[in-house]
């Protein structure tokens, strides 16, 4: 690991940083141990009531829309305005984006407030056009969307960042590819929304949107790329992928 990736590391385990988390009801016990084996401080929120406190002490804020309803969405709206009067940057995962015209209608409105935004291919070109997905799986390519990724990038000013067999990450300018990883993860519930979350702990205390997606982006497939070759079945995958998160941040 370079130089750069490893002082994030350290600073993330120094800092703890408060990683507060509007999630899905599926994968949100992956996300909070993914967050903990970095060194950050998960809290999975519910209660409309507590956002003001929370965000005023908060260092970044996850939506994930994976188990979208009304109630869900006004909740989003409200930590949005918050997050924005308290300096704190949103990592939008825009899961099912294209499956529904209410759920790309919610994505769409949220993504205008992000400062990084993660999805697969099939989510990332449904922000910018019609494009349906299969629920969350992606029927594209990452290089289908890398235009679609630079479009939002540039118009929202903000980093899109393109998961699969191959990632993309862009902040419309600038670019780079990440080919780490293993065909494994694409079998797991879950490590879409565990990859945002790292990019969240990253982003939490970086002040560049695309320096920090770069780099999260870069260790979780270095972390997926080692626990693919300790297992190729996704039990003891996800396990070992844990681990490498845990172990490889902890200098």
């Amino acid at each position: 690991m370079n130089r750069p990736l490893i002082d994030a590391l350290k600073k993330i385990r120094l800092k703890k940083p408060l990683i507060i988390n509007l999630t899905n009801a599926v994968t949100s016990e992956l996300v909070a141990n993914t967050l903990l084996a970095i060194g950050a401080a998960p809290i999975m929120s519910e209660a409309t009531d507590e956002l003001d406190e929370l965000l005023k002490i908060g260092n970044a804020l996850i939506i994930n829309i994976g188990t979208l309803h009304s109630a869900f969405t006004q909740r989003c709206q409200t930590a949005i305005q918050l997050a924005n009067y308290y300096h704190v940057p949103i990592i939008l995962d825009p899961v099912g984006a294209g499956a529904t015209p209410p759920r790309t209608k919610v994505a769409r409105e949220l993504m205008r407030n992000a400062s990084i935004i993660r999805g697969n291919a099939s989510e990332i070109l449904a922000l910018c056009n019609d494009t349906k997905t299969k629920g969350v799986e992606s029927l594209h390519k990452t290089h289908e969307a890398k235009e679609a990724a630079k479009k939002i990038a540039e118009q929202y000013q903000n980093t899109v960042v393109i998961s699969g067999e191959t990632d993309f990450i862009t902040n419309g300018y600038k670019e780079n590819n990440c080919h780490k990883g293993s065909p494994v993860m694409a079998h797991i519930t879950g490590m879409g929304c565990s990859m945002s979350a790292v990019l969240a702990a990253f982003r939490s205390i970086m002040d560049s949107s695309y320096h920090a997606a770069s780099l999260g982006t870069h260790f979780f497939g270095y972390c997926g790329s080692l626990a693919g070759k300790r297992s190729q079945s996704p039990g003891s995958f996800r396990t070992h992928f844990i681990d490498y998160l845990y172990n490889l941040g902890d200098f």
